[in-house]
């Protein structure tokens, strides 16, 4: 009996530009208390967008992932799904001790800040191989992914010391604020790109080259 030879399944279409967008939108949600604008308590606002970009973070990352893009799929899972569901998370359960006018005994917040450093800290790890990544396709790409994590190991250093409104967290609350601008001009560009199929938005040359290939 003749058997079929399988047939790859076709590959869906690129949507890394809803996830850049998404990305950035939730970053440009948490700017206002990150940088100090406004009172920390501002932060239940960005429940609604977290909660309705990790319905897009999941969508992307699984199309990533179908398409075998295991970069693209493992930074928006870590940057989309993880964090931004956790910020999400974070800010319902702010809004629910608001709601029910709970006070958080100062041991619980203290742990709290140190348990926030120890993520700012993963978080800050993660990005540096991701920024490495980065560069093989765009220089701004890892420049400005590596500048957030300075921002991040800021924001990490004053949770440690329990003064997460110093100054130095808000100045590390602008360079991830760098960060969702750039998402944001990534994800503009990846639609624009993608749609007329060739480069109208430029994301720069790439910072390193990719090695050659081994001779078969």
């Amino acid at each position: 009996m003749e058997q079929k030879a399988e047939q790859p399944l076709p590959a869906w279409a690129n949507p890394e530009a809803l996830g850049f967008i998404a990305i950035g939108i939730v970053i440009f949600s948490a700017v206002p208390f990150l940088c100090g604008w406004v009172h920390p308590m501002s932060a239940i606002a960005t429940a609604p967008w977290g909660i309705a970009a990790l319905i897009a973070f999941i969508i992307v990352t699984v199309i990533l992932f179908r398409n075998r893009n295991i970069m693209g799929a493992t930074a928006f899972g870590f940057l989309g799904i993880l964090l931004c569901g956790a910020v999400a998370l974070k800010a319902v359960q702010g809004l629910l001790m608001l709601l029910y006018n709970v006070q958080a005994p100062p041991p619980l917040v203290a742990g709290g800040l140190i348990t926030d450093a120890m993520v700012w800290v993963a978080i800050g790890i993660v990005l540096i191989p991701i920024g490495y990544l980065g560069g093989y396709r765009s220089r701004p790409f890892a420049i400005i992914i590596w500048l957030a994590d300075v921002g991040v190991f800021m924001m990490a250093a004053m949770s440690f010391l329990r003064q997460p409104d110093h100054i130095i967290a808000h100045v590390g609350g602008y360079f991830v604020f760098a960060m969702g601008i750039w998402f944001l001009y990534m994800g503009i560009a990846e639609l624009v790109n993608g749609v007329l199929r060739r480069p109208v938005i430029s994301l720069g040359k790439p910072l390193f080259r990719r090695p050659a290939p081994p001779p078969a």
